[in-house]
This record gives C-alpha cells, sequence and structure tokens, in this order.
C-alpha cells in the first residue's frame, strides 16, 4: 500500500500540467506515493503531456482517459476507484504543490490519528496564504469545531484524506463543473473524529474568480448552487448533532443564497437571462431556501460574514 494516492483530473491543462506533474514527482516521499491524473476528454495536448510521465514512472503514474466529459466531481469519483493509498489527496491541474506537502501532512495524520490532515495554501490571486485549519480546531472534534470549520470553508486540494473512512463514509463528489466539492468538505467535517494540521503554505492555487462573475454562465452557474445548497442540507441534516451545527450549516446555505440571487439579478440586468426566466429563479430560490434553512438572518455567522445589502436583497427575495 502507498502512503498517499493523489488524485489530478484534467481537463485542456496543457499550460499547466507539466509544472503541476513536476511538482508532484519532486515529493520527497514520491517513492511511496501513487499519482492518478484523470483525463476529461481534453481537446489539447494535455493528455499526451500527461503520457509522457506515465510512461517515465510507470510504477508511480496512471492515466485514466475518459470517453465523455463530466467536470472534476465525476473524473475524482472514478479515480477513488483506483486508488489504493492509505491517504488521498486531490489537486488542480493548474496548481503546484511544494517538495515535502505529503510528506508532512501523511506523518501528522498518523502521528495523532486522524482521518484528515490540512496544511496552508497560497492564493495566488488574491497574493494571500492562509491556513484554514488553526491549532483550536485541531484535535478530537466537537460542535464548536465542527461549526467554525463548516463557516470557514476551505479547501480540498490542501488536504489529505484517509481513504478508508471516505470509503466506509461514501463520501463522493457531485457530478457539477462547479462548487462540486463544497458539500464533499462539510460532510467530511461533519464525520470525521479528528483533524491535524501543519501550519506551512504548501499549496499553490491558481484562481481567476471568474467562476462568479460569468454571468454569460449563469444557467450552469445557478444549477451548481441550488443543488450545492440541497445537498449540504440533505447529508447535514439528518446527522444526530445537527442542532449544534446547524447556524454554521445554515448560514452557508445563506451564502450560497446570497450568490445565487445576485447572479440571477445581474444576468437578468445584463439581458442574459429573460424577466420570466429569472422570476422562475426566484422562486425555486426561495422555496429551496425556506426547506433548508429554519432560522432566520440572525445568525451569528450571517451578522458575521454577510453585507447588510446582502442580507436585504435576500429578504426581498424571501417576498417577493
Amino acid at each position: 500500500m502507498k502512503k498517499v494516492s493523489v488524485i489530478v483530473p484534467m481537463y485542456n491543462a496543457s499550460d499547466t500540467i507539466e509544472e503541476c506533474i513536476e511538482s508532484l514527482i519532486g515529493q520527497t516521499i514520491f517513492d511511496e506515493m501513487e499519482l492518478i491524473l484523470t483525463d476529461d476528454c481534453s481537446t489539447d495536448d494535455t493528455l499526451k503531456k500527461a503520457g509522457i510521465y506515465e510512461k517515465r514512472y510507470p510504477d508511480h503514474i496512471m492515466i485514466i482517459a475518459l470517453s465523455e466529459n463530466g467536470g472534476p466531481g465525476r473524473a475524482r469519483n472514478i479515480a477513488m476507484e483506483y486508488a489504493g493509498g492509505e491517504y488521498v489527496g486531490f489537486v488542480d491541474s493548474d496548481d503546484a504543490v511544494v517538495p515535502t506537502m505529503y510528506e508532512h501532512l501523511y506523518n501528522e495524520a498518523k502521528s495523532t490519528g486522524s482521518e484528515v490532515a490540512d496544511g496552508g495554501i497560497f492564493n495566488k490571486a488574491q497574493d494571500e496564504a492562509i491556513v484554514y485549519t488553526t491549532d483550536e480546531l485541531t484535535g478530537p472534534m466537537d460542535d464548536h469545531k465542527r461549526s467554525i470549520l463548516i463557516a470557514s470553508g476551505g479547501y480540498i486540494c490542501s488536504k489529505i484524506f484517509n481513504r478508508r473512512f471516505l470509503l466506509d463514509n461514501d463520501i463522493r463528489f457531485r457530478e457539477e463543473y462547479v462548487l462540486e466539492d463544497m458539500d464533499y468538505i462539510l460532510e467530511v467535517f461533519c464525520r470525521m473524529k479528528r483533524i491535524a494540521s501543519v501550519k506551512e503554505v504548501m499549496y499553490i492555487y491558481r484562481d481567476s474568480g471568474e467562476s462568479l462573475s460569468k454571468t454569460a454562465e449563469a444557467d450552469k452557474y445557478l444549477h451548481s448552487t441550488m443543488t450545492a445548497m440541497e445537498a449540504i442540507y440533505d447529508k447535514l441534516s439528518k446527522l444526530p448533532f445537527y442542532e449544534g451545527i446547524r447556524e454554521a450549516v445554515e448560514y452557508t446555505i445563506l451564502q450560497l443564497y446570497s450568490f445565487s440571487v445576485n447572479i440571477n439579478l445581474k444576468a437578468v440586468q445584463d439581458g442574459v437571462r429573460g424577466p420570466d426566466e429569472g422570476q422562475r429563479t426566484r422562486e425555486a430560490l426561495r422555496d429551496i431556501k425556506k426547506r433548508c434553512v429554519r432560522g432566520g438572518y440572525d445568525n451569528k455567522f450571517v451578522r458575521d460574514k454577510i453585507s447588510e445589502a446582502d442580507i436585504i436583497l435576500m429578504k426581498d427575495n424571501d417576498v417577493m
């Protein structure tokens, strides 16, 4: 058994895939790792470039060429069927990692008996380094720790996950193109018993931020946000300790609600969506929010993290 399986979904990543793979084969424990590269029907030479590395490292690199494009969630789920590592990591094909990342995360997870280990991340677009899992959030979980982790969010790519833990709890990605990992990481936070942290910046994340602002992609984005709202509620509300984490979960759902209301309004204003289509979306969003959010806007996480202007827009959508 390898120590870590790293799964990389690829789609038209010709400009970045070589840097990404080089950073992975440069890991200090690469001899004890496997890389599973899942090509999601790229139309450029991503697959060709990745294939060179598979031939060079046949005992450590596997390429899965999918027959149809299904998004990163589906690509990761399929790769999980081939993973054999004790822990699993996920890397995006346009990102890179520092050489010691997986050694440090693996050692921390093993030494603490944690299902998850997290590290720091550098967001190049924002020129910002963040460690989401601080010392006070590590160790055995309780409602308070889970709530802070849920409200803070974070990235799947800065973490490793015990593979047996993921399989035993049937934690899978939704087959979406945007936000496919949001309910995934929240379900992990809720089902894990312990998390560890390495307070070093080890993952280099490139984010253009375009997915939130491309109103031309409003239909695809709104579908993803609305299905994410429902998936978060459906997965977490069934947990026996849900009441103890409810405000954090509802904040996350309201955050998606706020994004969706704003995207829909802007798309109508820009003429990307017609008034009738916009109205139907407003009604669908209202109905989802009504089903998934029991409390109101007097929620400590909402008050701290969502602006008053956005709260007003959400309230307006509630009573349209």
